[in-house]
C-alpha cells in the first residue's frame, strides 16, 4: 500500500509533555497532602519524608524516558494521595468531634457540681473555684477531670442527697477518664436522650467544618449551638437544631467544592505558565482567587484557562510535528528551507522536492496541532511521462519506510491509519514553478 495515506505522528516531545503534565499534578497533590495533613495534625514528618521519596522515585521514571511505567504508575499514586488525604481529614474530625462533645460534657459535669455545691453552702478554694467556673462556662482548660474531681469531693461526704443518678453518671463519666463517646457502657438513657444525640450529630457536622477551616470561619455555628442549648427544650428549640444543621451542611459542602475548584484552577494555571513560559493576564486573574472567590468566577476562569491551554498545547505539538517530519525528510535528501515550516503552518501543507526525484514531489497535508497527516506523492509537471508515476509512488514508499526508522530512532512515531494502492488514484499536479515561488516568499516573511 504505497499510495496517499493517511498517517499519525506522536513525537517525543510530546510524550515528554504528557508526562511533565502528570507530575505537575502529582506535585500538586503531594504538596496539598503534605500541607493539609499537617495542618490538621495527621502527618509526621516521617511519613512525608517516605511518600516524597516514592514521588521523587516516579520523576526519575521521565529521565530514562519510561513514558509507559510514568503514565500508569503517577495517576495511581495521585489517586492514593486524594484517598490518604480524605482517610486522615475523617481521623481529624472524629477526634474534633469528641473534644466538642467531651467539653460540653465538662461544662454540663461542672454546672451540675457547682449546683450540687450552692445548695449545700459549700464553698471550695478560689482557685479551684474558678477553675471549675471556667469548665462550667465551655471554656478549655488543662486538667479538666482533675479540677471536676477535686470539686466533687467536697460532695462526697453528702452524696447520698442532691444529684440525681443522671447527673452522678455524668460525673462519673468524668471521674474515671473514660474518654470517647465509644465508651457506651458509661451512658444512661436519661443522659442519651434524643437531645444529646443531636447535639452529637452537630458535633461531628461542626468538627467537619472546623477542620477544613478554621476556628475563627466557623465561630458564628458555634455560638448559635450554644445559643440554642441555652434555651427550653421545645419545638422552637428543635427548629432552630435543624436549621443549623442545614446550614452546616451546605457550608460544608460549599466549602469542599470549592475547595477542589481552586485546587484544580490553581494546576491549570500553572501549566499554562508552564507552556507558555510567561505569567498572562488570565494566569494573574486565577492568581489572585482565594476563599472569598465565587464558585460563578471560579468556573468562569476554570473555562477560559482549559480553552487557552489547550490552545497552547495545540501549537506547541503542531510545532514539533512539523519540525519531525521535515527534519526527516532533510535527513532522507530532500531539500528542505526555513519557509516550508511557516509555508504548512499557514497554507496546511507542503511539497518537498529531491534532486535525485526529478519531475516528482511529497506533499504532507492536514492541520499537525491534531497529529494526522496526509502524505502523497506528486507530479511536478503535467508534461512528463505518466508511466513513470508507479515508480515514483514506490520510491515513496520506501522512503516513507525510511523516515518512519528515523522518527524512531529520536523517539517519535509514525503509524499508517490509511492507505492506498499504487496507482489507484492518479497522481496530483502541481507547478513546480508555483511552489518554489511560494516558499520563497514564506521564506521572506518568516
Amino acid at each position: 500500500m504505497s499510495g496517499p495515506k493517511v498517517v499519525r505522528i506522536v513525537t517525543r516531545e510530546e510524550l515528554v509533555a504528557i508526562c511533565e503534565g502528570l507530575l505537575r499534578r502529582l506535585d500538586q497533590a503531594f504538596a496539598m497532602w503534605a500541607t493539609e495533613g499537617k495542618r490538621i495534625g495527621e502527618l509526621t514528618d516521617d511519613e512525608i519524608a517516605t511518600t516524597l521519596e516514592r514521588k521523587n522515585a516516579l520523576s526519575h521514571l521521565l529521565a530514562s524516558d519510561s513514558f509507559v511505567d510514568l503514565q500508569k504508575s503517577v495517576p495511581e499514586e495521585v489517586a492514593y494521595l486524594n484517598d490518604d488525604l480524605e482517610r486522615r481529614q475523617q481521623a481529624a474530625v472524629d477526634k474534633a468531634a469528641r473534644r466538642l462533645t467531651r467539653r460540653r460534657e465538662a461544662r454540663n459535669s461542672a454546672a451540675t457540681v457547682l449546683q450540687a455545691l450552692r445548695s449545700r453552702g459549700i464553698e471550695l478554694p478560689e482557685a479551684l473555684s474558678a477553675n471549675l467556673r471556667m469548665v462550667a462556662e465551655g471554656n478549655e482548660i488543662s486538667g479538666v477531670d482533675s479540677v471536676l474531681a477535686q470539686a466533687f469531693a467536697f460532695l462526697v461526704p453528702q452524696e447520698s442527697t442532691g444529684l440525681t443518678k443522671a447527673q452522678k453518671d455524668l460525673l462519673d463519666r468524668h471521674l474515671t477518664g473514660l474518654g470517647h463517646l465509644e465508651a457506651n457502657n458509661w451512658k444512661s438513657p436519661e443522659i442519651m436522650s434524643p437531645f444529646n444525640v443531636r447535639l452529637e450529630q452537630i458535633d461531628r457536622k461542626l468538627a467537619e467544618l472546623k477542620t477544613q477551616l478554621n476556628e475563627s470561619q466557623s465561630a458564628d455555628f458555634a455560638t448559635r449551638l450554644a445559643s440554642i442549648e441555652s434555651k427550653d427544650s421545645g419545638p422552637q428549640q428543635n427548629l432552630l437544631m435543624d436549621s443549623l444543621t442545614m446550614d452546616l451542611v451546605s457550608a460544608i459542602d460549599r466549602n469542599r467544592v470549592q475547595r477542589a475548584a481552586l485546587a484544580e484552577l490553581s494546576m491549570l494555571a500553572a501549566e499554562i505558565g508552564e507552556v507558555s513560559g510567561t505569567t498572562d493576564t488570565l494566569v494573574r486573574r486565577v492568581a489572585a482567587c482565594d476563599s472569598a472567590t465565587s464558585m460563578t468566577e471560579i468556573n468562569e476562569l476554570a473555562n477560559a484557562c482549559r480553552v487557552s491551554l489547550s490552545e497552547l498545547q495545540q501549537q506547541r505539538e503542531a510545532v514539533g510535528r512539523r519540525k519531525a517530519i521535515l527534519n526527516g525528510l532533510a535527513k532522507l535528501g530532500y531539500e528542505i528551507n526555513e519557509g516550508m515550516e511557516t509555508a504548512w503552518a499557514q497554507d496546511g501543507h507542503v511539497i518537498a522536492k529531491k534532486s535525485s526525484h526529478p519531475g516528482y514531489g511529497v506533499e504532507i497535508g492536514g492541520q499537525a496541532h491534531v497529529g494526522r497527516l496526509q502524505v502523497r506523492t506528486v507530479a511536478l509537471s503535467s508534461d512528463r511521462d505518466v508511466n513513470r508515476d508507479r515508480d515514483a509512488e514506490t520510491i515513496w514508499c520506501g522512503e516513507f519506510s525510511k523516515l518512519q526508522g528515523l522518527l524512531a530512532e529520536s523517539g517519535d512515531s509514525l503509524v499508517i491509519e490509511r492507505s492506498m494502492g499504487v496507482g489507484v488514484v492518479p497522481l496530483k499536479e502541481v507547478s513546480e514553478n508555483s511552489m518554489g515561488a511560494a516558499m520563497e516568499s514564506k521564506g521572506r516573511t518568516a
